[in-house]
């Protein structure tokens, strides 16, 4: 039997926790929709309307954006997708974060040496193009998770396509992943401390883990080295 009942605006926010506001911020996006009856302009809502915002709800808690949950529900996207881009969104932030860590513990051990942060060369001793590796570093580990080989492909240098053909890949990747078990997390990033152009990657599956190596030339993947951790 269809429920027909309508819920007050009051309501919802209790059982969902939210504001009104937030409803009708999200309504003027389009992402959710109302319903009212006779003279009265109060908001209301079927019960198929509270579930659709509570899945709006998640979506958000889970960071994406409104335009990103429009194109979901607009089947312009998909939502595994749409998550995982949100993820290496976030690794990039993070990353962007530990560069900007790193330069002040530098300028911390200048002021503590006495030394002038304002005569020191920062951009000579700064490894270049990290914030471009580290976004491109992300987005081809989640297709090498996902198994995405056109997307990783085309980071790669053409010595590197060279060297090995996607034909080639292919049938390392199966090799390389199928001992692992299925996917757990992204456990973290490094950067080696003797080359700025080398990025390590950590991923834990439930059987190993994966620590997956990468080499940059400016914005292109030179080297990609799988090698398997406990």
């Amino acid at each position: 039997m269809t429920d027909h009942k309508l819920y007050d605006i009051t309501e919802v926010c209790k059982i969902l926790e939210t504001t009104s506001r937030t409803l009708r911020f999200y309504e003027a996006k389009g992402i959710i929709t109302s319903t009212t009856t006779g003279l009265s302009k109060r908001r209301q809502y079927t019960q198929e309307q509270i579930n659709q915002i509570r899945n709006v709800l998640v979506l958000r808690t889970l960071g994406l954006s409104v335009k990103s949950i429009s194109q979901l529900q607009q089947q312009d996207s998909d939502l595994k997708n749409a998550i995982l881009a949100k993820r290496a969104q976030i690794y990039a932030s993070i990353e962007s974060k530990r560069k900007e860590i790193h330069l002040l513990n530098e300028a911390l051990v200048l002021l503590e040496g006495e030394k002038s942060i304002f005569d020191y060369n920062w951009k000579q001793n700064l490894p270049s193009n990290t914030s471009a590796s580290d976004t491109i570093a992300c987005q081809c580990t989640e297709s090498i998770i996902n198994g995405n080989h056109k997307l990783l492909y085309t980071h790669f240098s053409d010595k590197l396509k060279e060297y090995l053909p996607i034909d080639s890949y292919e049938k390392v990747h199966t090799d390389t992943l199928t001992p692992l078990g299925n996917f757990v997390t992204i456990e973290r990033t490094e950067h080696d401390s003797r080359y700025s152009n080398v990025i390590f990657h950590y991923v834990r599956y439930d059987k190993l883990g994966l620590r997956i190596q990468y080499v940059f030339h400016g914005d292109e993947i030179h080297g990609l080295w799988f090698k398997y951790y406990e």
